[in-house]
């Protein structure tokens, strides 16, 4: 019997307690750089002569990222393409998730939270633009959209789950029961 007490202590944690044990910083940054490799792609494809944007949407009689990324919605500002202002968010993003993940600071939690919430309000717009005013969807801003709703609901998670500390110094995630 002492045997079996002995084995199981000294087993691997299971994968949802590893999982668990992972910074969210750690997921953000993740989700970060996916967008900034989607959004690096479309800008490279938007900013040189000729290019095009591979897009697998089109040929169900829906019409496809290159539509999109011809549209006068695509380029909103100074024609610069939304595209180069998704790299600048997401490499913000980035920095603001890994400098929490390394330093602890609960403003950079925040600040990468409003940020985020800024990208999906924007992406809801850009959404209701591919859909009603351009008649087109690109699946590679499709993916972007998502992995910026996903880092909104992570940084909203950790936000909500984060007990308000008096000085925003520490991050300790709360333990559910």
């Amino acid at each position: 019997m002492a045997g079996l007490g002995n084995k199981a202590d000294t087993s691997a944690p299971s994968l949802w307690r590893r999982i668990r044990g992972v910074h969210p910083a750690v997921v953000l940054g993740s989700l970060d750089l996916v967008g900034l490799v989607v959004a690096s792609y479309l800008s490279f494809e938007e900013l040189i002569p000729g290019g095009q944007v591979a897009c697998t949407v089109g040929g169900f009689g829906i019409k496809g990222c290159q539509e999109v990324a011809n549209s006068s919605y695509a380029r909103p500002f100074a024609g610069i393409p939304v595209a180069v202002y998704g790299v600048f968010l997401s490499i913000t993003l980035f920095t603001l998730a890994m400098a929490w993940w390394r330093t602890g600071t609960y403003k950079l939690l925040l600040a990468h939270y409003g940020l985020s919430l800024v990208g999906v309000i924007f992406e809801g717009w850009f959404q209701f633009a591919q859909v009603f005013l351009i008649g087109a969807v690109c699946i590679w801003c499709e993916t972007y959209g998502i992995s910026l709703v996903l880092r909104f609901v992570v940084a909203l998670w950790v936000y909500l789950r984060t007990p308000k500390p008096d000085s925003f110094d520490d991050f300790e995630p709360q333990e559910s029961a």
